[in-house]
Order: C-alpha cells, then sequence, then structure tokens
C-alpha cells in the first residue's frame, strides 16, 4: 500500500511538474506574440497608409492652379517621401528575419521600381509629366507597391495566425496530458479505494467523483477540507494541484485566443474612440463595391467634420477634446442605422457608410446627414464644462465600380463646401465644385502665409464727436493686400480666419502693431477693437490682453472693445465675467451691430454695455425708410434713458451726419469721415490734434 502511495505521489508530482512548464512555455509564447506579432501590425499599417498619402499628394500636383500652390504640393510631397523612406528604414530590424524572404524581396523590388519613378518624375523639386494619372507608370509602380506590400502584410499577419494556433495546440496537448493523467489518477483511487479501511470509504468516493468531473474539464469542483494530515488529506491536496493547473491552462488558452483577435482589431480600430479607422473604411467600401457576401452594392459616404472643435483643444486642453470626441463617436453610432458603419479617419473628422441594395438613395443620404447634426448641435457636458459644437456633413454617392480613394476625395470636397454653409451644414457632392474646392484650399493657404509674414496690416476709420466734428478715436479693422490675389475682402478671410480657429492669432497680431501705432496718438484719442467669440469663450482673455497691453506700454482705459451680439450667444455667466474684468481694467464695452440680434434689450440689461453702434443698415436708410429713420430714434431714446452712447456706423454723406446728430447720436463713422487709413494716414490726420494739445 504503501508502494502504491509513493507511486501515486510520483504521478501527481510529474503531471504537475509537466503542467508547471506547459504554464512556462504558453506564458514565452504569448509574450513572443506580443513582442514581435503586434509590432508588425502596427509597422505594416502605418507604412501601408504613408504609401497612399505619398500617392494622394503626387496626384494634387497635376491639380495644382499655381506655382505657389504647386510649390507648397511639393514641399508637403518631399515630407511624405521622406517619411515613407524613414519607414523602410527600420522594416529589417521590425522584420528580424522573420518574414518571407521572396515576398520580402518582391516588396523591396516594388519599392525601388516606384521610388526610381517618383524620383525622376519630381526630380529637381517640380513634376515632368504624368502626375496624377490611374493608368501610368507611376500609377502602375504604386499599385505593385501597394499589392507587394499588402502580401507581406498578410504573410505577417498569417504567422501571428500560426504561432496563436501552435500555442493553442500546446495547450490542448497539455490539457489532453493533464486529462489523461487524471484517468490514471482516478484508476489509482480506485485501487486504493479496494485497499482501504472502511474508514476511508467516504473521503475517496468524493476524491474519484472530483477526478472523474475534472476529467471531463470541469474546474469548479472542490473537496472538502480534512484536519487530519493523512493519505487522505494529501490526496485532495493533489487533487487540488490538477484543477488549478488545468484553471491556469484553460486561462492561457483564452488569453491566446484573445491576443489574436487584439492583433486583428488593433490594425483596424481607432485607439481612441474605439471605430473602425480609415484602413478598415476602404476594406468595407472595396466590399460593397465587390459584393463580398452582402447584397449591398452600393452606398453613400459621409464625412463628418466637427465645427469649433480646434478652440475646444486650445482652451479647455487635449483631455477634454479627447472626450469630446469619445461622446461625438457615441452619438453617431446612435444615429447610424443598423447595418452602417461608423469610421474615424482622424483628428476631428469621422465618416459614416451606408449602404443599398440598388441604386444609392439620396433622400435617405440626406435624412441621416441632417440627424447627424441634429444629434451634435446639442451640448455635450464633460468634466465640468459645457461644450457646444457642431458638424459639417459632406455626401458623397457610390456610381458603379466602388474606388476608396476618389469617393473619400469626393466626401472631403463636399464637406468643404458645407463647413461654409453652402447652401448649409448639409452638401452633397457635384463634380463642379472640385474648382471651388481648390480655390477655397488656396485660399487657405495664402491666408496662412500672409498671417506668417505680415501681409494682414491694420487700418484706422475715423470716429467723430457729431456735435464738435472733432476726432475723438479709431477703429481697429484689418486689411489684406495679397501679392498674388490682389485685395481681399474682410467679409471673405475675417469668416476663414474663424472657421479655420486663425482668428485669435489675427487679432493679436493686429492689436499689438495697433498699440505701437496708438502710443504715438493724444491721450484723449481712443482704440477701439472688435472682439471675436473665441475671445470670449477663454476665461484667461482678459489677463492675455492686460499683459498685452502692458508689454506695449498702452493704457487699458483708451481702449474701447466691440462686441457683437451673436458672440453673446452660448455660456452667458462666462461672457459676462470676462466683459466685467475687461471694465474693471478701465476698458470701456460696446455693443456692435446693435438692433440686428434678437434679445437687444436682455443684453444690455444682462452685461452693462457702456455704448451702443447703430448697425449701418438702418443708417444708411433714414431718408428713404421711414422704419429705419423710427429705430435709430428709438435706440437713441433708450440709451439716453440707460446713460449709454450711441455710436451711428455707415455716415457717407453731411445730410447724414446732421440728423444724426439732430437725433441725438453722440458720434459717428463712416466714409463721410473718412475711410479705413493706414497707420501713417491716421498720424497725419491726428497732426492738428497733437499740435493744437501742444499749444495749450
Amino acid at each position: 500500500m504503501t508502494l502504491v502511495i509513493f507511486g501515486f505521489f510520483a504521478l501527481v508530482a510529474s503531471v504537475s511538474s509537466a503542467g508547471i512548464f506547459g504554464l512556462w512555455t504558453m506564458d514565452e509564447k504569448l509574450k513572443s506574440i506580443e513582442r514581435t506579432g503586434l509590432v508588425e501590425v502596427h509597422f505594416f499599417g502605418e507604412l501601408a497608409d504613408k504609401v497612399s498619402e505619398l500617392r494622394l499628394v503626387e496626384m494634387s500636383i497635376s491639380r495644382a492652379e499655381s506655382k505657389t500652390e504647386r510649390a507648397e504640393s511639393l514641399v508637403l510631397l518631399a515630407e511624405r517621401r521622406a517619411q515613407v523612406g524613414q519607414l523602410m528604414a527600420q522594416i529589417d530590424a521590425i522584420m528580424q528575419g522573420r518574414a518571407d524572404a521572396r515576398l520580402l524581396d518582391r516588396f523591396r523590388v516594388a519599392w525601388r521600381n516606384y521610388a526610381e519613378r517618383h524620383d525622376s518624375q519630381f526630380a529637381g523639386g517640380d513634376s515632368q509629366g504624368e502626375t496624377g494619372g490611374l493608368h501610368g507608370p507611376l500609377h502602375r509602380a504604386y499599385a505593385d507597391t501597394e499589392a507587394a506590400l499588402d502580401a507581406l502584410s498578410d504573410d505577417s499577419q498569417n504567422r501571428i495566425d500560426q504561432e496563436v494556433q501552435a500555442a493553442n495546440a500546446m495547450s490542448r496537448s497539455i490539457m489532453t496530458m493533464m486529462v489523461a493523467a487524471a484517468a490514471i489518477v482516478s484508476l489509482a483511487a480506485l485501487f486504493l479505494y479496494a485497499r482501504a479501511r472502511a474508514a476511508i470509504f467516504a473521503p475517496l468516493r468524493q476524491i474519484t467523483a472530483a477526478l472523474t468531473a475534472l476529467a471531463q474539464g470541469r474546474t469548479d469542483i472542490d473537496l472538502p477540507v480534512r484536519k487530519a494530515r493523512d493519505e487522505i488529506a494529501a490526496l485532495a491536496d493533489a487533487f487540488r494541484v490538477f484543477r488549478d493547473n488545468l484553471a491556469e491552462l484553460e486561462g492561457a488558452h483564452r488569453d491566446a485566443e484573445i491576443a489574436r483577435k487584439g492583433a486583428e482589431a488593433m490594425a483596424l480600430t481607432d485607439p481612441l474612440t474605439n471605430l473602425p479607422n480609415r484602413r478598415a473604411l476602404a476594406a468595407k467600401l472595396r466590399a460593397i463595391g465587390e459584393g463580398r457576401g452582402e447584397a449591398e452594392t452600393s452606398c453613400a459616404l459621409l464625412i463628418v467634420d466637427l465645427d469649433r472643435f480646434k478652440p475646444v483643444n486650445d482652451l479647455l486642453g487635449h483631455m477634454v477634446g479627447d472626450l469630446v470626441l469619445c461622446a461625438v463617436s457615441e452619438r453617431l453610432e446612435q444615429v447610424v442605422p443598423r447595418g452602417g458603419m461608423v469610421a474615424r479617419l482622424g483628428g476631428d473628422e469621422f465618416a459614416v457608410v451606408m449602404s443599398f441594395a440598388g441604386r444609392a438613395n439620396v433622400d435617405a443620404a440626406r435624412a441621416l446627414a441632417d440627424a447627424i447634426v441634429a444629434a451634435l448641435r446639442a451640448p455635450i457636458a464633460v468634466v465640468d464644462h459645457r461644450v457646444e459644437i457642431g458638424a459639417s456633413v459632406g455626401i458623397a454617392l457610390s456610381q458603379g465600380e466602388i474606388d476608396p480613394v476618389a469617393l473619400l476625395s469626393s466626401g472631403d470636397i463636399a464637406m468643404y463646401r458645407a463647413k461654409k454653409r453652402q447652401p448649409g451644414p448639409v452638401c452633397q457632392f457635384e463634380p463642379e465644385m472640385e474648382g471651388e474646392l481648390r480655390r477655397l484650399v488656396g485660399l487657405e493657404k495664402a491666408l496662412r502665409r500672409a498671417l506668417a509674414s505680415g501681409e494682414i496690416t491694420p487700418h484706422y476709420q475715423p470716429v467723430v464727436d457729431l456735435a464738435t466734428r472733432r476726432l475723438r478715436g479709431f477703429e481697429l479693422l484689418a486689411r489684406w493686400r495679397d501679392r498674388e490675389l490682389g485685395e481681399v475682402s474682410p467679409e471673405i478671410f475675417i469668416p476663414l480666419a474663424e472657421q479655420q480657429g486663425l482668428i485669435v492669432e489675427l487679432s493679436q497680431a493686429m492689436l499689438a502693431q495697433a498699440c505701437r501705432d496708438a502710443a504715438m496718438w493724444p491721450e484723449d484719442v481712443v482704440l477701439s477693437i472688435n472682439l471675436s467669440p473665441a475671445q470670449l469663450r477663454d476665461r484667461r482673455f482678459p489677463e492675455d490682453l492686460l499683459a498685452q497691453l502692458r508689454a506695449a506700454g498702452f493704457p487699458p482705459q483708451r481702449l474701447e472693445v466691440e462686441i457683437t451680439e451673436t458672440a453673446l450667444i452660448g455660456d452667458v455667466d462666462l461672457v459676462r465675467g470676462i466683459l466685467v474684468r475687461l471694465r474693471a481694467a478701465g476698458m470701456t464695452v460696446a455693443l456692435d451691430d446693435f438692433g440686428m440680434g434678437f434679445s437687444s434689450l436682455n443684453h444690455l440689461r444682462q452685461f452693462k454695455i457702456d455704448k451702443v453702434k447703430i448697425d449701418k443698415s438702418f443708417t444708411k436708410t433714414i431718408f428713404e425708410d421711414s422704419e429705419s429713420a423710427l429705430i435709430v430714434r428709438s435706440v437713441i431714446h433708450l440709451a439716453r434713458g440707460l446713460n449709454l452712447m450711441v455710436v451711428a456706423e455707415g455716415i457717407e454723406d453731411a445730410r447724414t451726419a446732421e440728423m444724426m446728430n439732430r437725433m441725438g447720436c453722440d458720434f459717428g463713422q463712416g466714409y463721410h469721415f473718412g475711410k479705413a487709413l493706414a497707420a501713417s494716414d491716421a498720424a497725419r490726420l491726428i497732426a492738428p490734434l497733437a499740435a493744437a494739445g501742444a499749444a495749450a
């Protein structure tokens, strides 16, 4: 009996050792997959994206309409070429001899051919021939490179799958061995049962039942704990070792499956929102076009770009911005119908695919776009902030065979048109929009260049005391003369700067120069500036403005800030707090375009305004339109009752100036008193005042 028991425990020890060794081996295999497989997946995904971006930039060069646009595109092309070159330099270190040599050589040859054609095509900093064609040698070389890269990526994925399958096979083998050992132990237990005394009959029966359940794969069985440390207790301990090892092996098997699925998902998923990424979107579009496993043969692609998102990142930080993006992704998934796909393309840009069994349904696509705009218009509560954004949606419908690149490009073009709200936040792609997009992109590039080079300059429009006709101050206005575009109207570039998140940078540059100019004016001449909605939503703005004034040596008492009623919409408490801090520093606050909004009287009560400006649309028509004259008289009477100053805009002749004076208006500005002047012309206009002050 003793020899049998010793033999039994020897069997237990050997099986336990084998189980521990198997667990260690499984752990090493999982670590190997994590060290190499996932790195390869990320590397091939990034390389594929960069090669695609390189080709897109090449194709865009042929569409350039000016030398400047071509030169900027060539700079971007060089950056994309350098990025691909850097990734190619890392391929040997990434692969570590794991890749199929034949596929790797194929990819190197395809890339070398593509790179040679690219370099010869764009040698010397300019294109020498075909650039954007889909049937030229350069495109064929790109297609060969993409096919070779896909084959190499598929080989890497297959190799990872094989490694996971091998780990699974090893797990099953160890589990089989453990089950077999459990069966042998069961037989040994039966033998001991036959030889044991009646006192251990019941415990052995329990152990036998537990081992039988373990042999069937159950790991939730346990045995009663014995107080005596005898052979039965040792047998129970051995059973627990079997059970725990088997449970760990099953856990290792599950981990291997999770690792395999994780590797597949990471290559096609955006890490922030867990939405499909651009690569997964392209695969979805190709699948619809080829009809693989689906009845759908056409689709609508909606490109969704968030409005007013850049100020969220700039003012509230990237952590809040990331939370907003996650909230947006959840709202999109709630709006998109079953069978549709929501993907994140990058930054604040998303895509939605809606597939159809027949021809693409325009009405259904527009209805979905309207639902998206409505869903993203509602405020988003993030941490302690109430974020209000919006969305612009471009719609592109598939026509016959689906080309993912062309469809994405069409959606982008329609989205840019929607950004301009022409005719609204939703726009469907039309072929003639392509030229308009190139013009808009060119204007955006020119605006950024003008800001960097200081081409946008401050001008000053006189503000005159209507009773004495004395100069009382100037309103700061921005003027832009481009070397290629000529004079660009503020009505064009100011909204564009707001849309592109450049308005704060533009305002700061204009104010810095204006303070230097105004420092030479008499002390009673006031400088008036316009504040943008973005500045009124920045809690740090008053301190930043005062710091800028101190740096320029310009007293805040000589600065007047003008706001529009639309800028007051939103976080009322925040805007009120900012205006209170500005007034406390000595500045006066004027409400511009008064009478054009929906709640002017409420604004006067809430925001402690010092001055109102009558919009020029009323001033210009006081003699032709009795209602305009009545509105002007009412505004002036209201201002007098509230002890506010009044400025009339748009005065273009002496008759209007005299009438506004008779009505009781305090100040006036318009072409009658002077257009916006350059700094030197404004200085000449002020010279008599300065001389009079010196004489006094």
